[in-house]
């Protein structure tokens, strides 16, 4: 049986900024690909059709209005390192009704008995690339270039991608804030990631209810 863990001392072992500090500025390695769909008052969208004023289905606040759109074109498949590839996700590993490509850096939130278990809280933010090896999750080759959509709210929120995975879309709009201004209004992210060992920890737990259960057994609806 696990022992008690100190959640403040966990808390703390999360990264804050949903980055891993690593230099990997020459990839795109966060936002959702042009090709996956967002849930919107519209229904269903292509990440690359949403503008600025559209409104997203969010997981906390319900719909919540676009304020900025960050669109980047990024090199993939061959020209890139493994840790840059995508990570293809099969449906239903995440809640997602159908296969999806996530960016390897892409905050994911994971409902979870193993969360709970562990950590005291059934959701739980990790890093697309940590999930491999989890319920068929795996990296892809993908396609040979493609864009990454960033869409940006007021603040941090989660959004359903694919028919009902959740991944966190950051309020930072790169280009358009002062150091002053952070400097005096940065405020911890909403919605923390998991990394490292906790990462590591979380993953083979969920791995192990899923060996038990079944694919699919271990994460909750979230609907």
């Amino acid at each position: 049986m696990l022992g008690i863990i100190d959640l403040d001392a966990h808390r703390a072992k999360r990264d804050p900024l949903g980055d891993t500090g690593q230099d990997q500025s020459t990839y795109r390695t966060k936002g959702i690909y042009a090709g996956s769909r967002l849930a919107t008052a519209k229904g269903w969208r292509r990440a690359s059709e949403i503008a600025v004023g559209d409104l997203v289905l969010t997981f906390d606040n319900g719909m919540q209005p676009v304020v900025a759109v960050t669109r980047t074109a990024v090199l993939a498949g061959r020209h890139l390192p493994e840790a840059a590839l995508p990570v293809h996700v099969p449906a239903g590993a995440l809640g997602n009704q159908t296969e999806m490509e996530l960016a390897p850096g892409q905050s994911v939130m994971v409902e979870s008995d193993a969360a709970e278990r562990l950590f005291g809280d059934p959701f739980a933010v990790l890093k697309a690339r940590d999930l491999v090896g989890f319920a068929g999750i795996g990296r892809s080759d993908g396609p040979a270039v493609s864009e990454v959509v960033t869409v940006h709210f007021a603040q941090d929120e989660v959004v359903h991608l694919d028919g009902g995975a959740l991944v966190v879309a950051p309020s930072d709009v790169p280009g358009e804030t002062t150091l002053a201004f952070l400097s005096a209004t940065r405020q911890p992210a909403l919605y923390a990631t998991y990394t490292g060992e906790d990462a590591r920890l979380l993953v083979a737990a969920m791995t192990r209810d899923t060996d038990l259960r079944g694919v699919g057994g271990p994460m909750r609806s979230a609907a």
